[in-house]
Protein backbone atom coordinates (compact mmCIF):
# COMPACT_ATOMS: atom_id res chain seq x y z
CA UNK A 1 0.00 0.00 0.00
CA UNK A 2 2.73 2.81 0.81
CA UNK A 3 5.18 1.16 -1.96
CA UNK A 4 3.73 3.42 -4.53
CA UNK A 5 4.21 6.47 -1.76
CA UNK A 6 7.76 5.71 -1.66
CA UNK A 7 8.23 5.13 -5.32
CA UNK A 8 6.80 8.92 -6.10
CA UNK A 9 9.03 10.38 -3.16
CA UNK A 10 12.16 8.99 -3.86
CA UNK A 11 11.41 10.29 -7.72
CA UNK A 12 10.25 14.02 -6.71
CA UNK A 13 13.33 13.81 -4.39
CA UNK A 14 15.60 13.25 -7.30
CA UNK A 15 14.28 15.42 -9.79
CA UNK A 16 13.92 18.74 -7.61
CA UNK A 17 17.79 17.66 -6.62
CA UNK A 18 18.92 17.14 -10.77
CA UNK A 19 16.86 20.54 -10.78
CA UNK A 20 19.54 22.04 -8.66
CA UNK A 21 17.42 25.27 -8.07
CA UNK A 22 16.98 23.82 -4.30
CA UNK A 23 20.83 23.63 -3.71
CA UNK A 24 21.11 27.23 -4.75
CA UNK A 25 18.28 28.48 -2.67
CA UNK A 26 19.72 26.40 0.40
CA UNK A 27 23.57 27.73 -0.17
CA UNK A 28 21.49 31.12 -0.35
CA UNK A 29 19.37 30.29 2.58
CA UNK A 30 22.27 29.22 4.52
CA UNK A 31 25.08 32.22 3.29
CA UNK A 32 22.55 34.91 5.23
CA UNK A 33 21.73 33.07 8.16
CA UNK A 34 25.59 31.88 8.78
CA UNK A 35 26.77 35.91 7.68
CA UNK A 36 24.42 37.27 10.34
CA UNK A 37 25.18 34.59 12.98
CA UNK A 38 28.77 34.99 12.27
CA UNK A 39 28.90 38.19 13.10
CA UNK A 40 26.80 37.94 16.46
CA UNK A 41 29.59 35.94 17.02
CA UNK A 42 32.61 37.86 16.69
CA UNK A 43 31.30 40.01 18.90
CA UNK A 44 30.40 37.82 21.30
CA UNK A 45 34.09 36.16 21.78
CA UNK A 46 35.11 39.69 22.47
CA UNK A 47 33.04 39.74 25.42
CA UNK A 48 33.91 36.23 26.50
CA UNK A 49 37.85 37.05 25.75
CA UNK A 50 37.10 40.44 28.21
CA UNK A 51 35.47 38.06 31.23
CA UNK A 52 38.18 35.53 30.59
CA UNK A 53 41.19 38.35 31.15
CA UNK A 54 39.19 39.66 33.79
CA UNK A 55 39.33 35.77 35.63
CA UNK A 56 42.70 35.83 35.05
CA UNK A 57 44.08 39.18 36.40
CA UNK A 58 42.29 38.02 39.61
CA UNK A 59 43.50 35.12 40.02
CA UNK A 60 47.28 36.28 38.82
CA UNK A 61 46.47 38.91 42.13
CA UNK A 62 45.54 35.78 44.21
CA UNK A 63 42.08 36.51 44.57
CA UNK A 64 38.97 34.76 44.55
CA UNK A 65 38.09 34.16 41.16
CA UNK A 66 34.42 33.27 41.76
CA UNK A 67 33.92 36.90 42.88
CA UNK A 68 33.82 37.53 39.53
CA UNK A 69 30.62 36.09 38.64
CA UNK A 70 30.33 35.02 35.03
CA UNK A 71 27.84 36.89 32.49
CA UNK A 72 24.90 35.28 30.68
CA UNK A 73 26.30 35.01 27.11
CA UNK A 74 23.45 33.32 25.89
CA UNK A 75 24.78 31.72 22.39
CA UNK A 76 21.89 30.33 21.23
CA UNK A 77 20.37 34.00 21.00
CA UNK A 78 22.82 34.44 17.60
CA UNK A 79 20.74 32.05 15.74
CA UNK A 80 18.25 35.00 15.56
CA UNK A 81 19.35 35.87 12.04
CA UNK A 82 18.69 32.24 11.34
CA UNK A 83 15.24 32.50 12.03
CA UNK A 84 14.44 35.12 10.64
CA UNK A 85 16.07 34.27 7.30
CA UNK A 86 14.12 30.72 7.66
CA UNK A 87 10.81 33.02 8.08
CA UNK A 88 11.71 35.00 5.02
CA UNK A 89 13.62 32.50 2.47
CA UNK A 90 12.28 29.70 4.34
CA UNK A 91 8.61 30.06 2.89
CA UNK A 92 10.42 31.17 -0.86
CA UNK A 93 11.64 27.08 -0.35
CA UNK A 94 8.78 25.65 0.01
CA UNK A 95 6.58 27.75 -2.01
CA UNK A 96 9.21 26.95 -4.84
CA UNK A 97 8.95 23.36 -3.91
CA UNK A 98 5.20 23.15 -4.11
CA UNK A 99 5.12 24.76 -7.54
CA UNK A 100 8.05 22.02 -9.05
CA UNK A 101 6.78 19.15 -8.00
CA UNK A 102 2.71 20.13 -9.46
CA UNK A 103 4.18 22.04 -12.23
CA UNK A 104 6.62 19.21 -13.75
CA UNK A 105 3.75 16.57 -13.71
CA UNK A 106 1.61 19.11 -15.43
CA UNK A 107 4.43 20.12 -17.60
CA UNK A 108 5.10 16.75 -19.26
CA UNK A 109 1.80 16.01 -19.09
CA UNK A 110 2.70 12.64 -16.93
CA UNK A 111 -0.29 13.32 -14.54
CA UNK A 112 -2.42 11.29 -16.10
CA UNK A 113 0.00 8.59 -16.74
CA UNK A 114 0.33 7.77 -13.32
CA UNK A 115 -2.93 8.01 -12.17
CA UNK A 116 -3.77 4.40 -14.92
CA UNK A 117 -1.27 2.60 -13.05
CA UNK A 118 -2.79 1.21 -9.76
CA UNK A 119 -2.20 4.60 -7.80
CA UNK A 120 -4.59 5.90 -5.98
CA UNK A 121 -4.60 9.50 -5.51
CA UNK A 122 -3.62 9.57 -1.92
CA UNK A 123 -1.05 7.48 -2.54
CA UNK A 124 -0.03 10.34 -5.51
CA UNK A 125 -0.24 13.24 -2.53
CA UNK A 126 1.12 11.31 0.41
CA UNK A 127 4.19 10.89 -2.00
CA UNK A 128 4.92 14.20 -2.88
CA UNK A 129 4.24 15.63 0.75
CA UNK A 130 6.67 13.45 2.12
CA UNK A 131 9.04 14.48 -0.70
CA UNK A 132 8.47 17.66 0.50
CA UNK A 133 8.98 17.16 4.00
CA UNK A 134 12.05 15.76 3.14
CA UNK A 135 13.94 18.22 1.31
CA UNK A 136 12.93 21.07 3.27
CA UNK A 137 13.66 19.15 6.79
CA UNK A 138 17.19 18.60 5.13
CA UNK A 139 17.58 22.04 3.89
CA UNK A 140 17.02 23.34 7.41
CA UNK A 141 18.68 20.63 8.88
CA UNK A 142 22.09 22.09 6.73
CA UNK A 143 21.06 25.65 8.03
CA UNK A 144 20.83 24.88 11.56
CA UNK A 145 23.84 22.14 11.81
CA UNK A 146 26.22 24.80 10.28
CA UNK A 147 25.18 27.17 12.64
CA UNK A 148 25.84 24.48 15.76
CA UNK A 149 28.90 24.19 14.20
CA UNK A 150 29.75 27.56 13.45
CA UNK A 151 28.95 29.01 16.80
CA UNK A 152 31.12 27.56 19.08
CA UNK A 153 34.11 27.90 16.94
CA UNK A 154 33.84 31.61 15.85
CA UNK A 155 32.35 33.01 19.71
CA UNK A 156 34.09 30.24 21.97
CA UNK A 157 31.15 29.54 23.71
CA UNK A 158 30.33 25.85 23.62
CA UNK A 159 27.08 24.17 23.35
CA UNK A 160 25.33 21.93 25.96
CA UNK A 161 22.63 18.54 25.04
CA UNK A 162 19.73 20.56 26.02
CA UNK A 163 20.99 23.26 23.46
CA UNK A 164 20.93 20.70 20.89
CA UNK A 165 17.69 19.58 22.04
CA UNK A 166 16.12 23.36 21.69
CA UNK A 167 17.40 23.95 18.12
CA UNK A 168 15.81 20.65 17.12
CA UNK A 169 12.50 21.61 18.39
CA UNK A 170 12.98 24.87 16.23
CA UNK A 171 14.11 22.73 13.13
CA UNK A 172 10.39 20.88 13.92
CA UNK A 173 8.91 24.25 13.80
CA UNK A 174 10.47 25.15 10.92
CA UNK A 175 9.73 22.16 9.05
CA UNK A 176 6.02 22.28 9.80
CA UNK A 177 6.13 25.85 9.21
CA UNK A 178 7.59 26.12 5.45
CA UNK A 179 5.24 22.80 4.66
CA UNK A 180 2.39 25.07 5.08
CA UNK A 181 3.82 27.04 2.17
CA UNK A 182 4.68 23.81 0.40
CA UNK A 183 1.27 23.01 0.43
CA UNK A 184 -0.51 26.05 -0.25
CA UNK A 185 1.85 26.56 -3.40
CA UNK A 186 1.17 22.73 -4.59
CA UNK A 187 -2.39 22.77 -4.31
CA UNK A 188 -3.03 26.39 -5.99
CA UNK A 189 -0.21 24.61 -8.79
CA UNK A 190 -2.65 21.46 -9.18
CA UNK A 191 -5.68 22.61 -9.39
CA UNK A 192 -5.40 25.85 -10.74
CA UNK A 193 -6.05 26.36 -14.62
CA UNK A 194 -2.78 28.65 -15.39
CA UNK A 195 0.33 27.11 -13.49
CA UNK A 196 1.41 31.04 -13.75
CA UNK A 197 -1.59 32.11 -11.64
CA UNK A 198 -1.25 29.84 -8.84
CA UNK A 199 2.78 31.00 -8.72
CA UNK A 200 1.45 34.54 -8.41
CA UNK A 201 -0.95 33.71 -5.65
CA UNK A 202 1.50 31.86 -3.37
CA UNK A 203 3.62 34.96 -3.34
CA UNK A 204 0.87 37.51 -2.70
CA UNK A 205 -0.26 35.03 -0.04
CA UNK A 206 3.55 34.78 1.63
CA UNK A 207 4.19 38.76 1.20
CA UNK A 208 0.88 39.41 3.22
CA UNK A 209 1.51 36.58 5.94
CA UNK A 210 5.56 36.95 5.63
CA UNK A 211 5.78 40.44 5.21
CA UNK A 212 2.81 42.68 6.17
CA UNK A 213 1.08 40.97 8.92
CA UNK A 214 3.69 40.99 11.18
CA UNK A 215 4.83 44.32 10.34
CA UNK A 216 1.69 45.97 11.35
CA UNK A 217 1.53 43.72 14.31
CA UNK A 218 3.95 45.23 15.50
CA UNK A 219 4.18 48.64 14.05
CA UNK A 220 0.67 49.50 15.18
CA UNK A 221 1.26 48.59 18.85
CA UNK A 222 1.68 52.03 20.43
CA UNK A 223 3.83 51.07 23.13
CA UNK A 224 6.58 49.64 20.82
CA UNK A 225 7.12 52.68 19.33
CA UNK A 226 10.23 53.68 21.77
CA UNK A 227 12.89 51.45 23.22
CA UNK A 228 11.58 49.61 26.04
CA UNK A 229 7.86 50.41 25.92
CA UNK A 230 6.66 53.95 26.30
CA UNK A 231 4.64 53.49 29.42
CA UNK A 232 8.13 52.21 31.07
CA UNK A 233 9.73 55.37 29.91
CA UNK A 234 7.26 57.44 30.88
CA UNK A 235 7.06 55.77 34.67
CA UNK A 236 3.00 55.25 34.09
CA UNK A 237 2.15 53.54 36.58
CA UNK A 238 0.39 50.01 36.13
CA UNK A 239 -3.56 50.64 36.47
CA UNK A 240 -3.01 53.89 34.94
CA UNK A 241 -1.41 52.27 32.01
CA UNK A 242 -4.37 49.20 31.69
CA UNK A 243 -6.76 52.63 32.07
CA UNK A 244 -4.96 53.89 28.89
CA UNK A 245 -4.91 50.87 27.06
CA UNK A 246 -8.71 50.23 27.74
CA UNK A 247 -9.36 52.96 26.15
CA UNK A 248 -8.15 51.54 22.85
CA UNK A 249 -9.47 48.26 23.18
CA UNK A 250 -10.79 47.69 19.70
CA UNK A 251 -7.83 48.84 18.14
CA UNK A 252 -5.63 46.64 20.03
CA UNK A 253 -7.71 43.66 19.16
CA UNK A 254 -7.47 44.22 15.74
CA UNK A 255 -3.53 44.80 16.01
CA UNK A 256 -3.95 41.17 18.07
CA UNK A 257 -5.94 39.78 14.96
CA UNK A 258 -3.66 40.94 12.08
CA UNK A 259 -0.48 39.88 13.92
CA UNK A 260 -1.85 36.07 15.30
CA UNK A 261 -3.29 35.98 11.22
CA UNK A 262 0.38 35.44 10.83
CA UNK A 263 1.93 31.94 10.90
CA UNK A 264 5.21 33.73 10.40
CA UNK A 265 4.69 35.32 14.08
CA UNK A 266 3.57 32.64 15.33
CA UNK A 267 6.98 30.67 14.59
CA UNK A 268 8.86 33.30 15.37
CA UNK A 269 7.86 33.60 18.86
CA UNK A 270 7.71 29.90 19.41
CA UNK A 271 11.01 30.02 18.53
CA UNK A 272 12.87 33.13 20.26
CA UNK A 273 11.17 31.66 23.03
CA UNK A 274 12.82 28.31 22.83
CA UNK A 275 16.11 29.23 21.72
CA UNK A 276 15.77 31.71 24.53
CA UNK A 277 16.53 34.78 21.81
CA UNK A 278 13.73 36.74 23.70
CA UNK A 279 14.84 38.76 27.27
CA UNK A 280 11.93 37.20 29.08
CA UNK A 281 12.98 33.97 28.20
CA UNK A 282 16.53 34.04 28.85
CA UNK A 283 17.80 31.11 31.35
CA UNK A 284 14.46 29.70 31.58
CA UNK A 285 14.09 26.50 31.75
CA UNK A 286 12.43 24.65 28.62
CA UNK A 287 9.48 22.91 30.38
CA UNK A 288 7.82 26.50 31.29
CA UNK A 289 8.43 27.66 27.87
CA UNK A 290 6.54 24.82 26.20
CA UNK A 291 3.79 25.17 28.17
CA UNK A 292 3.84 28.51 27.69
CA UNK A 293 4.27 29.04 24.09
CA UNK A 294 1.72 25.52 22.81
CA UNK A 295 -0.59 27.87 21.88
CA UNK A 296 1.82 29.05 18.96
CA UNK A 297 3.35 25.86 18.43
CA UNK A 298 -0.45 24.31 18.04
CA UNK A 299 -0.96 26.93 15.61
CA UNK A 300 1.52 26.00 13.03
CA UNK A 301 0.60 22.35 13.45
CA UNK A 302 -2.77 22.93 13.21
CA UNK A 303 -2.23 24.85 9.87
CA UNK A 304 0.16 22.70 8.38
CA UNK A 305 -2.31 19.74 9.21
CA UNK A 306 -5.30 21.63 8.09
CA UNK A 307 -3.74 22.43 4.65
CA UNK A 308 -2.60 18.63 4.34
CA UNK A 309 -6.08 17.45 4.86
CA UNK A 310 -7.73 19.87 2.24
CA UNK A 311 -5.09 18.60 -0.19
CA UNK A 312 -6.17 14.96 0.54
CA UNK A 313 -9.67 16.20 0.19
CA UNK A 314 -9.76 18.07 -2.96
CA UNK A 315 -10.70 16.01 -6.36
CA UNK A 316 -7.69 15.32 -8.46
CA UNK A 317 -8.92 15.10 -11.63
CA UNK A 318 -5.92 13.62 -14.09
CA UNK A 319 -7.92 13.98 -17.32
CA UNK A 320 -9.09 17.53 -17.10
CA UNK A 321 -5.09 18.99 -16.21
CA UNK A 322 -4.02 16.14 -18.77
CA UNK A 323 -6.00 18.60 -21.59
CA UNK A 324 -4.64 22.19 -19.97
Amino acid sequence: MFKPVLVIARKDISDALRDRFITIVTLFLAIAALVSLVTGAISLSADVAAYEESKALLIGLGKDASALSAPNFRPLSLLRGAIEQIEIIGAVLGILVGFRSAASERGRQTLALIMTRPVAAWQFLAGKLGAAMVLLGSCLAIVLALGMVLLPLVSGLGLGGGDVGRIFLVWLAGTAYTSVFFILSFVLTLWMKHTGNALLIAFVVWLVLVLVAPQIGDTMDPDNQVAGGVFRQLQVPKAEEDRIKASYGTFESIRTFIEAASITKHFERFSFAVLGIKDTYAGKPLGPILVEKKGDALWIIFASLGLAVLMFALPLNSNRLAKE
